[in-house]
């Protein structure tokens, strides 16, 4: 491409970018939780919860391996020839995993969660050429993109409601629509940079790169896998608490409102993606003494705005929740109070993690995430049980506290080892 915009125009469009993908998510439940009963609103959410686990083997965590990757060890084809493996497995590996948590396979429930899994692979591909943009300094496309799609996604599940009151068409042609915005926007502007053969794609050579990136992502993937399950692991309990009786019909909405904030979060680290590939370059030149200050600069920020955000949501958060969905959610003020503060600490979590990317030495992470999810495992279920969506929350914040202890620890002693050294 010619014309290289402004390092300004690149930032806004990357925040626009992520904002727009935070948020869809809150509106997709928002409209459905209005337009649709309380029993199909718990399916979608349910449904979301296991896309956004599964959506993990689909991208297989090779992003900011990809997007750090500044020198171009691997070709492109050789990442898209290992989306085309990871995706593959993503959708093969559904249904068993469906059976193994007593999954409801009903007919609506069962196409719910098949269309839903289906607008992931979308977003597979969406996130394999975005790394690519990434990684050429072109964060701009990739924010176009996503503002573009899932802006057209609001308005299609909108309308699809509206229109046919069938939460299965509708989500049939939304996850139909954003295959076809992925390969006819996405994938066109890849073009302007770089070209992909068929014939070179499925090349030995490519078969090798790819399995390189795989076992190079292979700790990272299973990192994301068990830190998703961590996200998840609540909502499987309040889903076995209601067939105990335990928890009413909405429950699982509730929660599910309650963590959207968590995901919003998630744009602390968004806003700074751009300066996690500089901050690579900068690990790779060895400007060791501008690589700490611009990762101290993070961190307060971080520290600031999860502060500030934690102390809003105490005052006003439920209210203005209650007031967008148009549900009582006023009983929950201290239990949304903890989910953000969780965010808060998930969000250093991931700017750490990111920088132990950079430094490759990402698989000291291993005993963390082991940790994090046998915490989770141990406590979950019995305080669902005891507490409802209270014992939800405070479960969340424990383990998002272990997680972000442990990356701490294991970032200062490489640090502290780099020192000496």
């Amino acid at each position: 491409m010619n014309s290289t915009p402004s390092q300004k125009s690149i930032y806004i469009w990357n925040l626009l970018g992520n904002f727009a993908a935070a948020a869809v998510s809150v509106l997709y439940l928002l409209i459905v939780s209005r337009m649709q009963t309380s029993e199909v609103a718990d399916q979608f959410s349910l449904a979301t919860s296991i896309g956004n686990l599964w959506i993990i083997i689909g991208q297989f965590q090779v992003r900011n391996y990809q997007a750090t990757d500044v020198k171009s060890s691997h070709p492109f084809s050789a990442y898209f020839f290992t989306r085309l493996l990871t995706v593959i497995m993503m959708v093969i590996s559904l249904f068993p995993y469906l059976w193994t948590i007593n999954y409801d396979f009903a007919y609506n429930s069962v196409m719910i969660i098949t269309w839903i899994i289906v607008y992931r692979v979308a977003d597979a591909f969406s996130d394999l050429f975005q790394g690519y943009f990434q990684q050429h300094s072109r964060l701009d496309i990739a924010g176009k993109a996503m503002v573009y799609r899932y802006a057209l996604s609001v308005f299609i599940l909108l309308f699809g409601l509206l229109l046919s009151h069938s939460m299965v068409l509708t989500l049939l042609v939304l996850a139909l629509f954003n295959l076809f915005f992925v390969f006819s926007y996405d994938y066109a502007h890849f073009k302007l940079f770089d070209r992909l053969s068929l014939s070179h794609i499925f090349s030995k050579n490519i078969f090798d790169e790819s399995i390189k990136i795989i076992k190079v992502c292979f700790s990272l993937f299973i990192y994301g896998f068990l830190l998703t399950l961590v996200f998840n692991e609540a909502k499987l309990a309040i889903s076995g608490a209601y067939a105990k009786g335990i928890v009413g019909t909405g429950a699982q909405r509730d929660y599910n409102i309650l963590f959207m904030p968590v995901f919003f979060m998630s744009l602390l680290i968004l806003v700074v993606r751009p300066l996690i590939t500089q901050m690579a370059e900068l690990w790779q030149k060895k400007q060791f003494q501008i690589f700490y200050k611009l990762f101290i600069k993070i961190i307060l920020f971080t520290f600031i705005i999860g502060v500030f955000l934690d102390v809003l949501t105490y005052l006003i958060g439920v209210n203005v929740l209650s007031l967008i969905f148009g549900l009582d959610l006023l009983k929950y003020k201290v239990e949304l109070t903890i989910l953000v503060l969780s965010g808060v600490l998930y969000s250093f979590s991931i700017i750490l993690e990111n920088i132990l990317i950079i430094m490759r030495k990402h698989y000291y992470l291993l005993s963390v995430y082991i940790l994090m999810f046998i915490v989770t495992k141990m406590i979950t279920t019995e305080l669902v049980n005891k507490y409802q969506i209270m014992g939800a929350s405070i479960s969340f914040c424990i383990a998002m506290m272990v997680y972000a202890i442990g990356c701490f620890t294991i970032f200062s002693i490489i640090k502290y080892r780099k020192k000496e050294k």
